[in-house]
């Protein structure tokens, strides 16, 4: 009986350090997302369309992509009925269709779709693919979220995850900015790139340090210059 009071201050405590976190947040971007809440449905059809208002309404990388974050997150529904339908054939240009054409979509188009709109917009950016772990467990189902360069730091952004979540096989739109610019060496404790460059990590992380929870970095590890690995990649 006597643990049951602290077990309850502690979830109290973790309950409520997001709410702080998502109340800064909400005042650090206020006049950014009311802008880009702003774009005309009639010019919301195309991702030139949409990165024509970005470029004419913010002039650096931060704000255009936390435009283009609020924007998906806002106006994108998770696709539940699809949700395990991942298009593994499907062109980019397909699943930029159907997120925009139906304001519906699965993790790879809003992936897709902030990417492209990322570039459009000049900002470097990729698509990344891999899985994630929830509540301890290691999911089964391949998870696809994005990676843009700001002012030479690369950050992670998973527009689907901050968009809301899915409960009893509902989604509740609910903008949550834990996944909007997150540092890298905080998304790998849920999110795990098939491939290990895209951790953005000097020291990257084993998949079975991974499932295991062992996410902090290791400096006895042998140093990657995951920067170098880039550009290589980028030639």
């Amino acid at each position: 009986m006597k643990m049951k009071p602290i077990y309850c201050a502690l979830l109290f405590i973790l309950a409520i350090q997001p709410i702080r976190a998502q109340t800064s947040a909400l005042k650090e971007y206020s006049a950014v997302d009311k802008k880009a809440l702003q774009l005309p449905d009639s010019l919301s059809k195309s991702t030139e369309q949409i990165s024509d208002y970005i470029n004419s309404n913010f002039t650096n990388d931060l704000d255009k992509t936390r435009a283009i974050f609020i924007w998906i997150a806002s106006n994108i529904q998770f696709d539940i009925e699809n949700m395990f339908a991942l298009n593994f054939h499907g062109t980019k240009e397909d699943k930029i269709a159907k997120a925009l054409n139906s304001r519906r979509g699965i993790c790879e188009d809003y992936a897709e779709l902030f990417t492209d709109l990322c570039i459009r917009s000049g900002v470097r950016s990729y698509v990344i693919e891999g899985y994630t772990k929830q509540n301890g467990f290691v999911d089964y189902v391949p998870h696809a979220w994005s990676a843009s360069l700001i002012d030479s730091t690369w950050f992670l952004f998973d527009p689907t995850w901050g968009s809301g979540y899915v409960k009893d096989r509902r989604f509740f739109k609910h903008i949550n900015n834990v996944y909007y610019k997150t540092d890298p060496s905080v998304l790998i404790r849920s999110h795990m790139p098939f491939d290990h460059l895209w951790q953005f990590l000097n020291y990257p992380i084993s998949n079975q340090e991974f499932a295991d929870g062992r996410t902090a970095q290791n400096e006895t590890k042998p140093y990657f210059n995951f920067i170098d690995s880039i550009h290589g990649f980028e030639d």
